[in-house]
């Protein structure tokens, strides 16, 4: 790994401070303020002359520079980037034999875009994919291989802006249990699921599979009960109201369509994204940091698993 920080490009990026030029401002910030304080102090300028627009330019640069430092502090590019290079070889997404250079600008775009135009990441995965090619530099990576780091990336700072900075202390522990129930819930539907699957299905490659995913899930809940314990409150044991409609939609879809294997990977797609939205709808809400990096890792797993089971529907859809 120490070869990455000798050749990437992120190292040679020392975060400036616009007027004490030190490292570890916030670009994000500083270059979003400074272009509008430019634009502001050349308006004021116009009143000099030429001479006064240039000035002025410059001036406003520097406060808007400033100023977009404190609007971004919940994003702070130099963090993020300590962040991922010490965790991306854990990420479920990770590829052996790859380095910090392939997925460091996947990590930069996501947290970049996030911060610049604050939407949902599928509202923007079109421009992001389109960008990716300007934007990925030596990294080898295409966009559906750099799409779960990018992803990453954005969520992680998506919840910055939506917790903002939350000590651990001030975390109400009811809801953190009620938040860690739902998640248990979830991967007890999940695991229900995939097992309900796993025995329609014909192909042993994918009934293998949606048994791993079904363990994986069982690991998830009994990881997620274990906190809900120490926190002192009691687990779901059960499934959510939704796991009913899960378990009989795969029974009569399954009737209908004679258990095709696409029919149950259709189902597991399904599930997968309803998992997804649960998961991100936790992340959102008031945890304890250690909490938050757990819940990520599990939606990032479920989100190599939504990708593997869409692109292994789709191969079976066309040989069939």
């Amino acid at each position: 790994m120490a070869g990455d920080r000798v050749t990437d490009r992120f190292t040679s990026r020392y975060n400036r401070d616009p007027v004490s030029d030190e490292p570890g401002a916030h670009p994000v910030g500083t270059g979003i303020g400074a272009t509008g304080g430019a634009l502001a102090g050349a308006a004021a300028g116009t009143l000099g002359g030429p001479i006064g627009m240039a000035v002025g330019g410059v001036a406003g640069a520097v406060v808007g520079g400033l100023a977009g430092n404190i609007t971004a502090e919940s994003v702070n590019p130099t963090a993020e980037e300590a962040h991922w290079r010490n965790n991306y070889t854990r990420e479920p997404y990770y590829e052996a034999g790859r380095n910090y250079n392939d997925y460091g600008p996947a990590y930069e775009l996501g947290w970049n875009y996030r911060a610049r135009y604050g939407d949902d990441f599928e509202n923007c995965e079109s421009k992001l994919a389109s960008d990716w090619d300007d934007q990925r530099g030596i990294s080898k990576l295409s966009w559906s291989q750099a799409r779960s780091a990018a992803r990453a990336a954005w969520d992680r700072v998506d919840g910055h802006f939506n917790r903002g900075a939350i000590a651990d202390d001030a975390t109400d522990n009811d809801d953190v249990v009620d938040t860690l129930n739902d998640l248990i819930e979830t991967c007890r539907d999940g695991e229900y699921g995939f097992k309900a699957c796993a025995e329609h299905s014909t192909a042993m490659t994918f009934k293998t599979l949606l048994r791993q995913r079904a363990e994986q899930c069982s690991a998830a809940a009994a990881e997620l009960r274990g906190h809900v314990l120490r926190l002192g409150g009691e687990p779901d044991e059960g499934g959510s109201a939704s796991c009913a409609l899960h378990r009989g939609w795969v029974a009569v879809r399954g009737t209908l369509r004679g258990y095709s294997d696409n029919a149950m990977l259709d189902e597991c797609e399904r599930g997968e994204g309803a998992a997804l939205a649960r998961y991100r709808k936790a992340l959102k809400t008031r945890l304890p940091s250690d909490l938050l990096r757990l819940v990520q890792r599990h939606l990032d797993g479920i989100q190599k698993s939504h990708n593997q089971i869409k692109a292994l529907r789709d191969e079976n859809r066309e040989r069939t």
